[in-house]
């Protein structure tokens, strides 16, 4: 795991996990598959996987996928590097599915403690915040506070699927308003902390 930048300006880190760009065949590979679990569980006409995003988690769909079970690994540690605490957390995780057309327009992550993404098939495209831009590249991981408005930009066309893993990390507050929300959001991993 490579850092790239850490923006204390804005508060996010960016890393590179090169061993996603050494396996990628075996990433895309999985992630189609998880695609194809994703239909199979909610049906081919459901709307899409980032708006079913509270209920499902992503690795639970790449089941059987030790390169996935080390991205899960890294993820953890990043995400206890960037809050340093040790209260109860829980991390949320979807896939992002998209064609050229569907890539994400203006928006924010809300009743959540920190929000992020990493870039599996990214295609040509950044990530534009209002103050900055990111230019997404195979492997690189970006961790950062939530509320921030962002939209996806295609640098130029592409015929594949656009593919992004999108976290959000929620405390104890926020899963109790999740849980008192939502019936059954079966989209929450506990982030486990040892002692």
């Amino acid at each position: 795991m490579k850092l790239i930048k850490k923006d204390t300006q804005n508060n996010y880190i960016l890393y590179n996990l090169n061993y996603i760009k050494n396996n990628h065949n075996h990433f895309v590979e999985y992630a189609n598959l998880a695609h194809k679990r994703f239909q199979f569980a909610f049906g081919k006409t459901a709307k899409s996987s980032t708006q079913y995003f509270r209920y499902y988690n992503f690795f639970q769909l790449v089941t059987g996928s030790i390169h996935y079970h080390k991205l899960y690994e890294d993820l953890i540690k990043v995400v206890k590097d960037y809050v340093n605490t040790n209260e109860k957390l829980w991390l949320q995780c979807w896939i992002n599915y998209h064609k050229k057309n569907e890539v994400l327009d203006w928006h924010y992550h809300k009743e959540c403690l920190l929000h992020g993404y990493i870039s599996i098939l990214p295609q040509n495209t950044e990530t534009h915040f209002e103050k900055y831009k990111i230019k997404n590249t195979v492997g690189n991981l970006y961790i950062g506070e939530p509320n921030k408005n962002h939209k996806v930009v295609n640098l130029s066309d592409f015929d594949d699927i656009r593919i992004t893993l999108g976290f959000d990390v929620l405390n104890e507050k926020y899963y109790k308003d999740l849980t008192s929300s939502y019936v059954y959001p079966n989209s929450l991993i506990w982030v486990e902390y040892s002692s």
